[in-house]
């Protein structure tokens, strides 16, 4: 299926959740904010939440510093 993330067309397989899709692309889901089709995905869902073909999903990823 195709799903787009932050921008990309991507592929991945039927029945991803977002927090396989995550792992698929080494996203530490601790730092990260999803957002699911203009939708925030509460962490807590993550799990839970499967994908479908044309979602659109936008990472945003926590970088710390001084």
């Amino acid at each position: 299926m195709r799903i787009t993330l932050n921008g990309e067309p991507k592929e991945c397989p039927e029945g991803t959740t977002v927090e396989k899709l995550l792992e698929l692309y080494k996203i530490d889901k601790n730092r990260a904010a999803v957002e699911l089709n203009l939708q925030i995905v509460p962490r807590k869902e993550l799990s839970g939440c499967i994908l479908n073909d044309a979602d659109i999903v936008e990472v945003v990823t926590f970088v710390g510093g001084g």
